[in-house]
C-alpha cells in the first residue's frame, strides 16, 4: 500500500512488493534517495561509451597492444590486417570513452593507453 499525494489515504500498488523488497527500500531511505544513487545522464552517457568501446573484439586487441607501448595507426593496421577507415573508426571509439589518449609527433599521432584503459583491462590500479 503506498499512501496517495492527493488524499493522504492508503491505495494498493500495481504489485504487491516481497517484503524483503519492501524492507530494503525503506533502508536506504525510500526510492527517492535510491534514485539520488544513480549517476547522472552525463556520467551514465560515459559508462555507456566505455562499455561500447569495450564490447568489440579488435578494440579490445587494440587496448592490449597500447597497453605494452605506444604505437602509431600505421603499425596497429599492420598488426590488425584491417582497413584506415575501420581502424579510424575503433580509434575514435576508445579515444571518445577516455580509454586511449594521443598525441602528434611530426607527421605521426601516437596513441598510448590511459589509466582508465589499464582500469578496465584489469591492469591498472581500481578507482
Amino acid at each position: 500500500m503506498v499512501s496517495s499525494p492527493r488524499t493522504g489515504r492508503k491505495k494498493q500498488t500495481d504489485m504487491d512488493l516481497p517484503d524483503e523488497v519492501t524492507e530494503a527500500i525503506a533502508e536506504v531511505g525510500g526510492l527517492g534517495e535510491l534514485a539520488s544513487h544513480i549517476p547522472s545522464p552525463a556520467e551514465l552517457e560515459h559508462q555507456l561509451s566505455i562499455h561500447h568501446a569495450l564490447s568489440d573484439k579488435t578494440r579490445l586487441k587494440i587496448l592490449w597492444a597500447v597497453k605494452y607501448c605506444d604505437l602509431c595507426p600505421c603499425v596497429l593496421k599492420e598488426f590488425l590486417k584491417i582497413s584506415d577507415s575501420r581502424l579510424s573508426y575503433h580509434l575514435s571509439a576508445l579515444e571518445d570513452a577516455g580509454l586511449l589518449s594521443s598525441y602528434p609527433k611530426k607527421n605521426w599521432k601516437i596513441y598510448s593507453i590511459t589509466d582508465l584503459g589499464k582500469d578496465a583491462l584489469g591492469c591498472g590500479r581500481l578507482a
